[in-house]
């Protein structure tokens, strides 16, 4: 564990102007989830970057990024903490969340946080990049996360999806068990999250999936954990994902990004 007691006194003043806390620590309890989901994540992406050489920047992005408090934890926890150089872009459409974030980054001091108010596909860098991460990124956002982290060649990418909006389901051999909404919830989330891992699998990345954080904090808690490394495959990740996709009729929007950007 990274949050020991005395970091996590020393998070209250960041969280206080957050507007998680109020200045005595106290929170309601909605926003005391979001703060344990922060820490928990900052956990995961710890666990990647503690063996990075301190000498070198680093370099991330944060896709769908909304209110942004996890890279404000990010930031605060290396530069302030860690005593690391380290830069983050914020990638998010919505152009008053990006305006009031840049101010309070102004305000706090945060000088290498950067909020670009744009499509997560139409950003590009030539920076080398260390980490692509989302949080609750909604519907399509997830795809472009995962498509962002590919195009850069980021050597992680990070990815806790939220809704499945754009994604259809058609089970021929599970009509007795998706016709239960939870049920078919959850086997969406499951057969998406798949999909998307066998593709990140097709260019190069190690995959995991896993809960980051316990469910009492949040049912969206699966993690898409990527790694661009070589290792020795065990499966055919293309059959395995026509095979897949055929059986449920289901093809996430990546697929479609990647067919794009090869032709």
């Amino acid at each position: 564990m990274i949050i020991t007691k005395k970091i996590r006194e020393e998070l209250n003043n960041l969280f206080f102007l957050l507007k998680l806390q109020d200045r005595h620590s106290n929170s309601s309890l909605d926003k005391q989830v979001k703060i344990e989901q922060i820490l928990a994540y900052l956990e995961i992406i710890h666990a990647q970057i503690r063996k990075t050489s301190k000498k070198r920047k680093l370099v991330f992005i944060d896709s769908g990024a909304g209110n942004c408090y996890l890279s404000f934890l990010v930031y605060y926890f290396y530069h302030q903490i860690e005593n690391r150089e380290i830069q983050i872009h914020c990638i998010d459409h919505n152009k008053k969340l990006m305006s009031s974030n840049t101010k309070l980054a102004s305000a706090m001091n945060f000088n290498n946080i950067f909020f670009h108010p744009m499509d997560i596909i139409d950003f590009s860098t030539d920076q080398k990049i260390d980490l692509v991460y989302s949080l609750h990124a909604c519907d399509t956002a997830t795809d472009k996360t995962m498509y962002l982290g590919i195009k850069t060649r980021a050597k992680i990418i990070l990815s806790v999806a939220c809704c499945q909006h754009s994604i259809s389901m058609k089970a021929s051999s599970f009509k007795i068990v998706v016709r239960h909404k939870s049920f078919r919830d959850k086997m969406l989330m499951m057969i998406s999250d798949s999909l998307r891992a066998l593709l990140l699998e097709k260019n190069e990345y190690k995959v995991d999936i896993f809960d980051f954080v316990s469910s009492r904090y949040t049912e969206k808690n699966t993690m898409v954990r990527a790694i661009r490394t070589s290792f020795k495959k065990q499966i055919d990740a293309k059959e395995e994902y026509d095979n897949l996709s055929r059986e449920f009729r289901m093809k996430p929007y990546l697929e479609e990004l990647l067919l794009t950007a090869d032709k």
